[in-house]
């Protein structure tokens, strides 16, 4: 090869390289920039004053998705926000709110799939069309995240609820390690029993009517 040909080759070689090091560097300050607008969005929704309202922060979580679809963490506000907000309104426009939690937490679950907020807001969701399908998708996290006493308060209250007493007072076996959160499940669960008992002797409606 002559001197003058691997000049060449090694121009070319330096141009390629070159060409792979700035489309990167291009990419990676596309990239920070979008994830940046995104947050400076999430931010706002979350912590302008005055508040923002349940439409602004819709509104806000869709342009940021737009821009970086990987920000559960403002997926979990908005879900959140849309659905403790519902009851702010009636008829058409709760629906509404309501729908958009489900669609939120839906999505953020497709982000991360085991982010505790997001799977009782999906527990909710399934308790209106089946306690016993609510309770099973809870009691999976709760196995996966088994040592977390909160979970098993959580899935004692499902439990008491759907008037599973035993099984409720197995799963508060496992929140004696945390004394607050056992006291107030326990306050839940007597709760709940004492309204299903009620139910059952006619002295009041409950949840199985």
């Amino acid at each position: 090869m002559k001197a003058y040909d691997r000049i060449s080759v090694d121009q070319w070689f330096l141009a390629v390289m070159g060409a792979v090091v700035f489309s990167l560097a291009l990419a990676g300050m596309i990239y920070s920039t979008r994830a940046s607008l995104a947050a400076r969005l999430a931010c706002k929704a979350q912590y302008g004053l005055p508040p923002a309202s349940v439409e602004q922060v819709l509104d806000a979580c869709r342009k940021a998705y737009s821009l970086y679809p990987w920000n559960y963490y403002f997926t979990i506000f908005t879900a959140e926000t849309a659905y403790y907000r519902a009851s702010d309104v009636t008829g058409e426009a709760r629906a509404e709110r309501l729908r958009q939690a489900r669609f939120w937490c839906d999505r953020g679950l497709y982000q991360n799939g085991y982010k505790s907020q997001l799977r009782r807001l999906k527990t909710r969701f399934l308790w209106e069309a089946s306690p016993l399908k609510a309770i099973e998708y809870w009691k999976a996290y709760t196995d996966w995240q088994f040592w977390e006493p909160h979970n098993h308060a959580t899935l004692a209250e499902l439990y008491a609820r759907a008037g599973e007493f035993d099984q409720a007072e197995q799963s508060l076996k496992w929140v004696e390690i945390d004394p607050v959160s056992h006291k107030n499940a326990r306050l839940t669960v007597e709760r709940e029993k004492k309204i299903w008992e009620d139910s059952l002797t006619g002295k009041s409606g409950g949840w199985g009517e």
